[in-house]
């Protein structure tokens, strides 16, 4: 999720599906996947510098050389409806030795979200957090007071030239996709324990079928 530089476990993805997508992936097709914070979450873990809370209780920080500058969060999956409909899982590494509340520190991150039935759809994207640290996590750090409101923010950077994250490829029913995907974060509240409430939507945008 570090995603938005700092994630925290609850802070887990509700992907929510707005469109059916088809085999065929039309042009413009788009489909929405949700994760709610912190109530979707299953995992999360990273190299424990990050402002939010590692769990469940007892999970192993990333501490070896080679990973502990990683991210790495597993959460369910929604519907529009609300209905759990299958599982997705983030995998973030970061800049070594950067200081992931700057609003200049770009990173990057993959995503798998599975569907039962349907099949898997594999995600890749860079990340940038924007004011997310100076006007959220930082004030709540020296606070030591909950943060509340409404802030949204597309994170998504890269690495295609427009900004967008890449749709790699898939299976079953997203066998062969390909296209475009926008992550953006809407939270409206983290907690000095590093808990974020809000929610996370990756917004898939496939190309039409050759």
């Amino acid at each position: 999720m570090r995603s938005i530089c700092r994630k925290f476990l609850p802070v887990i993805v509700m992907l929510t599906a707005t469109a059916t997508v088809f085999a065929t992936h039309p042009a413009s097709a788009t489909e929405s996947f949700f994760i709610g914070l912190p109530t979707d979450g299953i995992a999360m873990t990273h190299g424990g510098e990050v402002a939010l809370a590692a769990g469940p209780p007892g999970i192993a920080l990333l501490q070896e050389t080679k990973i502990r500058n990683g991210f790495a969060l597993l959460a369910k999956v929604r519907d529009v409806n609300d209905v759990v409909i299958g599982f997705a899982s983030e995998l973030e590494t970061f800049p070594t030795d950067s200081d992931m509340l700057s609003e200049s520190v770009i990173w990057d991150t993959s995503w798998t979200v599975m569907i039962p039935g349907r099949g898997s759809i594999y995600l890749l994207e860079q990340e940038q957090s924007g004011e997310l640290g100076a006007k959220v996590i930082i004030p709540v750090q020296k606070t030591g007071e909950a943060w509340h409101g409404d802030w949204t923010v597309t994170t998504t950077v890269g690495p295609r030239p427009d900004g967008y994250g890449t749709i790699v490829g898939g299976s079953g029913e997203f066998a062969g996709a390909s296209g475009k995907f926008l992550e953006i974060v809407t939270l409206t509240g983290f907690e000095p324990a590093g808990i974020m409430v809000g929610r996370v939507e990756l917004r898939l945008t496939f190309d039409q079928a050759q």
